[in-house]
């Protein structure tokens, strides 16, 4: 076999470029086949007496030991060649330069060789690396020419071979593989082995001339890439702008809280910029391989570097700020911009050796969730609530609240309505509450609404103006400027105060069906602790986590928690009273919902009756208003006989509202048992059942006409 009997590079084109990178490939497959046959040519791979039988290693003969130890001597390919050979591949590679020089057509191949920079021979260590990847003939070719079958890829011993520079030694060219920026192109793991093998994301750049997404970076594209406008927080985005104006290197941190909506700035920022980045998340254990190949994914695309959840977890499992020793290693990432990205939750102080600028995105204000909520849902008519309602309630980020309102918008389109009703938007807005409350409290369902509570109008109104202080505190607070002169306290206590059974629970389950929220039971055995400062750790914790679910908190019974403060006798005593001052601390400074039901208000400190913003007396009910319960108990759907005498039922039965619930429940068991309607008999037993079981003596001639209906029991 003759070099001429190989693939050729293409000369009869010299007078144009290439037309795209598929020709090129062709030209560079054919200049690397002429250098490989000429490798070839000059060695004897089989030893000596040039037998099969040797490949096999089994047997090394003193002949084949010589042979190599001379062959480890070798000055490389270009040393050994003729002058015709040296032409001939002086002639291919004239050729191939000289056409690129002409070449008008992106090609992902020259775009690598620029944007790192490569020297002529690191491209041709890369051109020998990627021609393994697009032909599987060199899998077998390298194997043969590096006597190791199991060798599928160039090693570096023979790309020095074949393409060491004029006048440079074996050694120093090996070296290269080590100290050069180029060597990020190639897999570490297999470059620690002494073989080339590229790095994935350069394998799918050269293939498509760009990069996809992946499990470890996003790229985004500020110059084709339509955002929403910034609808808060402009003055970070003004900084921003300033920041990366700059024109030295420097490294930009961005702090804030999680869903904050700083990768939104930064997105922002390349739309303005109309310049492409690269998004990494730093989140698990392998943070500096993550970087690493996010830093080559930004130098492939000429794009800048974005990290983000720099933070870290403790032992604890509590989130830390990102330590120094990290900042250091992300700082000596290679990158042809200047301009490095780091966001992260938690701020700490970056001490580089390159300029840093630190920033933060503070929390939202409830005007600006208010600017969101309007932002998100402008193109949908919202009914059954208003938008400063939602800013009140939900103290979100602004990607909860972007998820929240387009979830709400897409499913009012599946029911092709163009409006959103305060149930949806409420729902909708609950999901994307992350809290912990369930482990201190338990969730109630509301199941009564103002048509089932029998109280008196003043009390009902009481609560409908409570409702309202939610619903038009924005309106207040913000636009009528009240925040600026009551700097806290705009969260809604109110006191139920009222005899076992008067309806303060269902009440409680009205208000927070009233308001759209989400109503939890606090468990006084989760809070309440008899260890020094664990009763105030869990009040902490529950608060906390309440505030992150926008939810009403109900305290049952809360005389045991909110009792008057006692002389100090003893450090048990001083503990209590830390414990009360504590908690009305608390209710102060939360800008929530608090319901507090006692039996017992008498019990109550007089300091905490001062921040309560409502409190509601339940009295026990007359007898108008027991017939009334009698009635509102019984559902339209339930089989009801029409001779049933209401008024003697409230008359006679002296009970409170949760007796009466409790009558009504057991005539309807009994009436289901008997397959009959519910009958005066039945509600005539249960309520004197119900009376015995609190020992309350009814005598027969109390019932009348219908002292009858007991026979038998």
């Amino acid at each position: 076999m003759k070099a001429n009997d190989l693939n050729s590079v293409n000369v009869s084109r010299l007078d144009c470029g290439y037309a795209g990178q598929e020709e090129l490939l062709r030209d560079l497959v054919a200049w690397l086949d002429l250098q490989l046959f000429y490798y070839y040519s000059h060695h004897r791979w089989l030893g000596p007496s040039a037998e099969m039988r040797n490949l096999l290693g089994l047997v090394v003969t003193r002949e084949e030991f010589e042979h190599n130890l001379t062959k480890a001597a070798q000055r490389g390919l270009p040393a050994e060649l003729t002058e015709e050979e040296r032409e001939q591949i002086v002639l291919a590679t004239s050729a191939i330069k000289l056409r690129l020089e002409k070449t008008e057509a992106v090609l992902p191949l020259v775009d690598l060789f620029e944007r790192f920079a490569l020297d002529e021979f690191e491209i041709k260590s890369v051109v020998l690396a990627y021609a393994a990847e697009i032909d599987l003939k060199y899998t077998k070719l390298f194997a043969y020419l590096q006597d190791d079958m199991t060798l599928k890829a160039p090693g570096i011993s023979l790309c020095c071979e074949l393409f060491l520079p004029d006048g440079a030694e074996l050694t120093a060219c090996v070296s290269r593989f080590k100290s050069r920026r180029f060597v990020r192109l190639f897999e570490r793991a297999e470059l620690d082995k002494g073989l080339l093998v590229l790095r994935r994301e350069v394998v799918e750049f050269l293939a498509n001339g760009s990069l996809g997404d992946s499990d470890v970076f996003r790229l985004f594209d500020g110059a084709s890439c339509r955002l929403d406008p910034l609808a808060v927080h402009d003055t970070v985005a003004r900084q921003l702008d300033a920041a990366f104006s700059y024109p030295e290197r420097c490294c930009i941190r961005l702090c804030g809280p999680e869903g904050g909506g700083k990768r939104f700035q930064i997105e922002h920022l390349f739309a303005r910029q109309r310049e492409k980045c690269v998004f990494a998340d730093l989140e698990g254990n392998d943070w500096l391989e993550t970087a690493a190949s996010a830093a080559l994914a930004a130098d492939l695309t000429d794009a800048y570097l974005c990290l983000y959840h720099l933070d870290r977890r403790d032992e604890a499992g509590q989130l830390v700020p990102p330590p120094q020793s990290m900042l250091e290693e992300l700082e000596k990432l290679e990158l042809r911009r200047n301009t490095r990205i780091f966001l992260s939750r938690l701020s700490a102080p970056m001490r580089l050796r390159t300029l840093t600028v630190d920033l933060e995105i503070p929390r939202v204000s409830e005007s600006e969730r208010l600017t969101l909520f309007n932002s998100f849902l402008r193109n949908v008519r919202l009914i059954g609530c208003t938008t400063e309602e939602l800013a009140a309630k939900f103290c979100f980020s602004p990607r909860q609240i972007r998820i929240a309102c387009e979830q709400a918008v897409g499913l009012a389109r599946l029911d092709r309505r163009g409006e959103v009703s305060g149930e949806l938007i409420h729902r909708c807005c609950y999901r994307q509450a992350v809290h912990k409350l369930g482990e201190l409290a338990t969730q109630v369902t509301p199941a009564y609404t103002w048509d089932d509570v029998i109280l008196p109008e003043t009390q009902k109104n009481l609560m409908r103006r409570a409702c309202g202080h939610i619903r038009y505190r924005h309106r207040v607070a913000v636009r009528w400027g009240f925040q600026k002169k009551i700097g806290y306290g705009w969260g809604l206590s109110i006191l139920f105060a009222g005899s076992p059974g008067t309806g303060k629970t269902m009440c409680a389950q009205v208000i927070a069906h009233e308001l759209n929220m989400e109503l939890y039971k606090i468990n006084l055995s989760q809070i309440v602790s008899k260890y020094i400062g664990e009763t105030e750790k869990n009040l902490r914790a529950l608060f906390a986590e309440a505030k992150n679910a926008s939810c009403i908190l109900f305290f049952d019974e809360c005389d045991a928690l909110f009792g008057k403060r006692s002389e100090v006798k003893d450090a048990h005593d001083r503990n209590a009273n830390v414990e009360v001052a504590y908690l009305l601390q608390q209710i102060e400074d939360f800008d929530g919902v608090c319901i507090l039901a006692t039996n017992l208000i008498g019990n109550i400190d007089a300091a905490f009756m001062r921040r309560i913003t409502y409190v509601v007396h339940f009295p026990f009910p007359d007898a108008r208003a027991r017939e009334a319960i009698y009635r509102v108990m019984i559902p339209k759907d339930a089989p009801l006989d029409p001779q049933i005498d209401w008024r003697f039922l409230g008359e006679k039965f002296e009970l409170s509202g949760g007796h009466i619930k409790n009558i009504v429940m057991s005539a309807a068991f009994m009436a289901a048992g008997e397959d009959k309607p519910i009958a005066m008999r039945h509600l005539l037993r249960a309520a004197v059942t119900e009376m015995k079981k609190n020992e309350i003596v009814v005598v027969r001639e109390q019932l009348r006409e219908y002292a009858d209906l007991l026979e038998g029991d």
